[in-house]
């Protein structure tokens, strides 16, 4: 609801813009194996603006975000073009090997931290837990203010003209006039499932 907001652990996740205002985020997709129900096990996958259009149309379409009420706080931070670049390999090498998602250890929030390890732009994981809401504050806490723009909103990701695409943020209100934000895990469409 704000940069300020500490979501519930089931109501939070962690994706990612590359430079181009790409957007790829690292899912679980379950096999059958023990421990899929719980977020154990699952073979991992990087969706891009694509998939998520697909899978999770909350996270990249504003329309959609509002309609299921999952408001998103969106932090921008500033790089250098080979953080950038270096980002952006870790992303493409994770792609292609995504490995496994463990909801404790191996989810979202671990294989963005990662990359951001990669880029140069984080020294180390994210301190306890890895959750968004820590690699928030991980962020927020290691970076200089100065590089660092929070949006919270209803969000959607647009292709630009000229290539790339174009984050878009419509205004979050909270009064019982507009749509609530996420109500937690056990009635929100962002949080049904892994």
């Amino acid at each position: 609801m704000s940069a300020a907001h500490h979501p519930d652990l089931m109501a939070q996740h962690a994706d990612v813009m590359l430079a181009d205002g790409t957007i790829v985020g690292f899912y679980g997709e379950g096999d059958d194996r023990s421990g899929n129900g719980i977020g154990l096990n699952m073979n991992g996958v990087v969706y891009d603006r694509d998939a998520m259009r697909i899978q999770r149309p909350y996270y990249v379409d504003a329309d959609a975000a509002i309609a299921n009420r999952v408001v998103s706080t969106v932090l921008l931070i500033k790089v250098t073009r080979q953080q950038a670049r270096r980002f952006a390999e870790s992303w493409d090498r994770m792609t292609r090997h995504p490995g496994s998602f463990n909801i404790v250890g191996g989810n979202c929030s671990t294989h963005a931290s990662a990359s951001f390890i990669d880029a140069g732009v984080l020294p180390k994981g994210i301190p306890g837990l890895d959750t968004p809401d820590r690699l928030y504050a991980q962020i927020v806490d290691t970076l200089p203010a100065a590089s660092l723009q929070s949006v919270t909103g209803f969000v959607g990701i647009l292709p630009a003209p000229r290539g790339g695409f174009d984050l878009v943020v419509k205004p979050y209100v909270d009064t019982p006039a507009t749509n609530r934000p996420n109500p937690g895990w056990r009635d929100s469409l962002s949080t049904q499932s892994w």
